[in-house]
């Protein structure tokens, strides 16, 4: 099952999924009123997805599968390395690392709290207006750049679950790296839900997912995905749930509808460059 973990096989599964759930959204666009307001709001045209969009795409993957063919086959040519790693030093600095982002997100939060009257009250707030909460977070930024140090917490947490997998491994070590792996995952399953990057508990799902699967060379934990998924669809409904209040329809339906809607706005991203009226250079 090697070969469903190569970077060519999740990209064709990626777009696989993302392309079957556009055209299911397309063809039964007449029953999903949501998804048609959302899109009416952004401003999507159905003209966008035209030939040459799609050409333009398959032209970007065949690209892609020529290079990635040819790294495989200069890495059969190379000797593998005899580097060594010390993964009691790595633990600790992926911890320490870990830390310092969840600690630098701490204090931000806290003078946000401090504005807001506490952080009962900025709590309560997200579910009031989640906008004005988010505003508020916004404008009480430690410094400029600093959403990209929670922005990573997906990649400390990825790093603790490789350290996992790689070897045995003292009991306190392992206890740095499940709490680092745990409290990213908490973090970024709160956040999001004011801040709305929902993708960076994606990202560090199926992050932490694949380099589990590629350290033992098959994929595992069958039961682990589907919680990861879960976790997932979970956060995504609860933001959904908080941010649309004014909309008289089950959780399930709202979150279902915008999800179907994300999908069609990103594929609409990658067709519409082509499709709009500018004098094209076609790669030149």
């Amino acid at each position: 099952m090697r070969w469903a973990l190569s970077p060519l096989s999740q990209l064709l599964t990626c777009w696989g999924l993302s392309g079957a759930a556009v055209a299911l959204t397309l063809a039964h666009l007449d029953r999903l009123d949501l998804v048609q307001t959302f899109m009416r709001r952004e401003h999507l045209g159905l003209s966008v997805f035209a030939a040459t969009g799609l050409a333009w795409l398959l032209l970007g993957l065949l690209a892609y599968a020529v290079g990635d063919t040819a790294a495989r086959f200069s890495r059969r040519r190379q000797r593998k390395g005899t580097a060594q790693i010390n993964l009691i030093r790595a633990a600790y600095l992926t911890f320490a690392l870990n830390l310092l982002l969840l600690g630098v997100t701490a204090v931000w939060i806290a003078t946000a709290a401090a504005k807001a009257g506490g952080l009962i009250n900025l709590a309560a707030s997200v579910y009031i207006d989640s906008l004005t909460t988010r505003d508020l977070l916004l404008e009480n930024k430690l410094f400029t750049g600093m959403r990209l140090f929670y922005a990573a917490l997906p990649a400390t947490a990825c790093l603790a679950t490789a350290l996992l997998c790689l070897g045995p491994l003292p009991r306190q070590i392992r206890c740095l790296l499940l709490a680092t792996l745990i409290g990213n995952t908490l973090a970024l399953l709160i956040l999001p839900i004011v801040m709305s990057q929902r993708l960076l508990l994606l990202q560090l799902l199926l992050s932490c997912y694949l380099v589990a699967c590629l350290i033992r060379g098959r994929l595992v934990g069958w039961g682990w995905s589907l919680l990861a998924v879960g976790l997932f669809l979970g956060l995504w409904m609860a933001r959904e749930s908080i941010t649309n209040p004014m909309i008289d329809r089950p959780t399930l339906d709202i979150g279902t509808q915008k999800l179907a809607f994300y999908l069609v706005n990103d594929m609409w991203n990658g067709f519409a460059p082509l499709a709009v009226e500018i004098p094209h250079t076609w790669g030149a």
